[in-house]
């Protein structure tokens, strides 16, 4: 249960910098969108998520400067981006690390609705685990998913082998994009062409091993 804000997940991040709690919150709030917001396992969320940034105060240091701060930021945003991953990597049953980006979007909003409709997609997910460069479900999720999308100008790369563009099936470039998918991770890439909105959202297969684990206990 992992989408589309962390879901079942508790998450504390501890620093011994002294820093004003309000500063803190807003180093926290920036990192969230291209970490723990920006992930899926199954699309399903329960009420207890929680992510949790806290500073002792131990460093004594003075006031950060306008380049430290956003020194601190980063490193914020480098751990928080790093947990998301491993969230991820250690879903239920998951063998797959998948990146959905989607570019040339109208808008962000476009962007951000295509990749995740694409991540969380159980047809999606499945050809993830059989290693199916399945351009149909990928191009049927993004269409699928309220964003704007025209299928003559798309252009969608799996492990980075370009297997459509300009409303046509790649097929003699099919082989080497399964043969991508065999990797522990890979991406998937779908250009739009339509504008310059992007949106990236991290995922993995669908395994018999997802429905053996939420099979096999009663909550």
């Amino acid at each position: 249960m992992i989408s589309p804000k962390m879901a079942t997940m508790l998450g504390y991040l501890m620093t011994d910098a002294s820093i004003a709690p309000a500063r803190l919150r807003r180093s926290l709030k920036s990192a969230l969108p291209n970490s723990f917001n920006a992930i899926t396992v199954d699309g399903d969320m329960s009420t207890n998520d929680t992510v949790i940034i806290m500073a002792s105060g131990a460093a004594q240091n003075r006031a950060f400067s306008a380049r430290e701060q956003a020194i601190f930021d980063h490193a914020v945003e480098e751990i928080s981006a790093a947990l998301a991953r491993e969230l991820v990597r250690d879903g239920e049953g998951a063998t797959k690390l998948v990146s959905v980006e989607v570019r040339g979007a109208r808008s962000a909003a476009d962007a951000e609705r295509a990749a995740r409709k694409i991540a969380n997609s159980p047809l999606v997910k499945t050809a993830f685990f059989g290693c199916d460069p399945n351009v149909g479900r990928i191009l049927m999720a993004a269409g699928s998913s309220g964003a704007y999308v025209e299928s003559d100008r798309l252009v969608l790369w799996i492990g980075g082998v370009k297997v459509a563009a300009n409303g046509r099936l790649l097929v003699e470039a099919l082989g080497e994009a399964g043969t991508k998918m065999r990797q522990r991770e890979f991406a998937v890439q779908l250009d739009l062409r339509l504008g310059k909105s992007s949106a990236t959202i991290l995922t993995c297969d669908l395994s018999y091993d997802y429905v053996r684990i939420n099979a096999e206990y009663t909550t």
